[in-house]
């Protein structure tokens, strides 16, 4: 009975693609959050406390 269920190589690999993918992307947004300037990351603090918003 479970002799029809076949196991695909490709579908251990397809886990693996998508953890590198979404390793890769995690660190690239830490590397370039780390490497701000000081200048820029304390506009970025400020937007949530502007009142000059369009709402």
């Amino acid at each position: 009975m479970f002799h029809r269920v076949i196991h695909e190589n490709w579908a251990a690999i397809v886990p693996i693609i998508s953890f590198v993918i979404t390793a890769g992307i995690f660190l690239t947004v830490s590397i370039r959050a780390l490497f701000l300037s000081k200048d820029r990351r304390e506009t970025l603090a400020r937007i949530p406390f502007e009142e000059n918003s369009k709402h």
